[in-house]
């Protein structure tokens, strides 16, 4: 699954195919491809993955792209909590839009019908951003939710034209006050910079479950999350290599925003994989062969599903780094482990 292609596409076509991603690529002639490779690691389960190569020529970086079976738009699989990349994302969208820095308090608010509004909560942007990568915080992933809401995260964020074709977000991970977040409730939200400046939030669900209309099958088509595992390597594509791609792909997002999300700063962690106890699958499965490289990824796991979202950054020693999305239908962080060595054994062999 060497990520050099043999296609001679003239480099504007090339350029345009990639940034749009309506085709899936295919793998160079009489070398494994990605299903060969994952179902060599994880014989006899069910399995997802997307792989895009990093390639910089004369000033141009192109994103060659590899899915498994050949099917970048399968959503039959539970993304877990991959999706919280995108609620972090968004809401440091809506911020920038409202015209506030990163350092901004959010205060939670809730009202039933014509009752009072009830004080639930208020908390930091980069504590709740911080703690949904350092311990993938259920709680502040269902914040991130209920500032956005469902009908803008869906009709204004999660779009194709934003590079989401097949994701949809219709629920919280948490079930208990005063993080729960129940759509048929107005919410207000009250952001306060420390400069002083206030801006507020007000929105109620509309009823439109967006999860059926996108096709959603798993856990329930009306209220369950989706993606594909190329919206999630995608996504990942548009925020670690923001100025390598062209401005209308780029998130809506402040460069000082972009470098909380990768790397935190001040005792707050980012995407950066820095340390080993952290969960990094990717890593632990890479450290081997790109001990230099540099991890960023999110990590998805329940019961009967494992995931790994990452970027493996080998530029600074071989000028490669490489976008993968792996799926695999069991709850063994082992197994993800063995799909990451595999996947990055291959592309070793071509570094």
């Amino acid at each position: 699954m060497r990520l050099t292609s043999s296609m001679k596409t003239p480099a504007f076509i090339h350029s345009l195919l990639v940034s749009t991603l309506l085709a899936p690529a295919l793998p160079a002639a009489g070398v494994p491809d990605l299903t060969t490779v994952m179902e060599a690691a994880a014989p006899g389960l069910k399995l997802r993955g997307t792989v895009m190569a990093v390639e910089t020529r004369e000033g141009q970086t192109t994103f060659p792209t590899w899915h498994y079976k050949n099917e970048p738009d399968a959503t039959d699989f539970w993304p877990a909590s991959t999706i919280k990349l995108f609620t972090a994302i968004a809401s440091m969208e809506r911020l920038h839009a409202l015209g506030l820095p990163l350092e901004t308090t959010l205060t939670f608010e809730r009202r039933e019908g014509p009752g009072p509004w009830v004080l639930d909560c208020a908390r930091s942007m980069p504590e709740m951003l911080s703690e949904v990568w350092r311990r993938s915080s259920n709680e502040d992933y269902t914040l991130l939710l209920r500032f956005n809401g469902l009908d803008y995260l869906n009709s204004q964020f999660l779009i194709p034209e934003r590079g989401f074709t097949h994701s949809a977000l219709m629920r919280g991970y948490w079930s208990a006050r005063p993080y729960l977040y129940k759509p048929a409730e107005r919410q207000r939200i009250t952001l306060r910079a420390q400069d002083g400046r206030m801006e507020f939030v007000d929105h109620q669900w509309g009823g439109h479950s967006w999860s059926a209309g996108r096709g959603a099958t798993v856990i329930d088509s009306r209220t369950g999350n989706m993606a594909s595992t190329r919206d999630l390597a995608d996504c990942l594509r548009r925020l670690v290599f923001h100025d390598l791609i062209p401005e209308s792909e780029r998130f809506r997002i402040s460069p000082e925003m972009i470098s909380f999300l990768l790397h935190g700063g001040n005792g707050f962690t980012g995407l950066e994989t820095k340390d080993p106890d952290s969960g990094p699958l990717a890593w632990e499965g890479g450290k081997e062969i790109f001990p230099q490289a540099r991890y960023y990824h999110k990590v998805g796991l329940i019961s009967n599903e494992v995931l790994e979202l990452a970027v493996v950054d080998d530029r600074a020693q071989s000028g490669k780094a490489w976008i993968f999305c792996l799926r695999a239908g069991t709850g063994k962080e082992k197994v993800m482990v063995d799909l990451c060595r595999a996947v990055l054994t291959e592309l070793k062999k071509d570094s």
